[in-house]
C-alpha cells in the first residue's frame, strides 16, 4: 500500500490486495501484535476468531494453488483449537454423532446447507462460506486431476461434426 495510490473501499472492505512481503505489512503486523498483548482475554479472543475469518476469506478469493487445499474441516479445527472446545462436544450440540463430525472434519464426509447454517451461526459467518469453501476445493482436485482430459473438448470440434 505504496503512498499515492487511490484505494477504494467496496462495502467497507479494501479492493486492492496488500503485498504480504511489503515492509508498510510487516510494520502492520507489529503494530497489531503489539496492540494485541494491551486485549483483554475476551478481546485476543474477538480478534483470532476474526483473523481466522480473514483467512478463510482470503483463501476463497485469491487462492489457486491444487497443491495445497485446505478442507472445510481444517478451518473447523482451528475454529475448535482456537475456542477451547473439544469435537465431540461440538457435534453433540449441532445434533450430529461424533463419528460422523470427524468424517466432515477428516474430508470423509461434505458439509450440507443446514449444517453450514448452523456452523455460521455458532462461528458467525455467512452460511454460503462453508459451502463455497467445499465448491472451491472440489474445482481445485477436478482441474489438477482432470484438466488434461478437459483440453479435448473445443467447440470447433463440435461445430464440425
Amino acid at each position: 500500500m505504496g503512498k499515492g495510490r487511490n484505494m477504494e473501499l467496496e462495502n467497507g472492505v479494501l479492493t486492492t490486495p496488500m503485498n504480504i512481503d511489503s515492509k508498510e505489512f510487516m510494520e502492520l503486523q507489529l503494530f497489531l501484535r503489539n496492540r494485541a498483548d494491551e486485549l483483554d482475554e475476551k478481546q485476543r479472543l474477538q480478534l483470532e476468531l476474526f483473523a481466522l475469518q480473514i483467512k478463510i476469506e482470503d483463501y476463497l478469493d485469491g487462492h489457486e494453488d491444487e497443491s495445497h487445499i485446505i478442507r472445510v474441516g481444517e478451518f473447523l479445527r482451528l475454529y475448535i483449537d482456537k475456542l477451547g472446545l473439544k469435537q465431540n462436544e461440538l457435534a453433540r450440540y449441532i445434533g450430529l454423532d461424533p463419528t460422523n463430525f470427524n468424517k466432515i472434519l477428516s474430508g470423509k464426509r461434505k458439509v450440507n446447507f443446514e449444517l453450514s447454517f448452523m456452523l455460521s451461526q455458532i462461528f458467525n459467518l455467512d452460511p454460503k462460506t462453508w459451502i463455497l469453501i467445499q465448491v472451491k476445493n472440489e474445482y481445485l482436485e477436478l482441474k489438477r486431476d482432470k484438466f488434461k482430459h478437459f483440453k479435448k473438448y473445443k467447440l470447433e470440434d463440435l461445430i464440425k461434426t
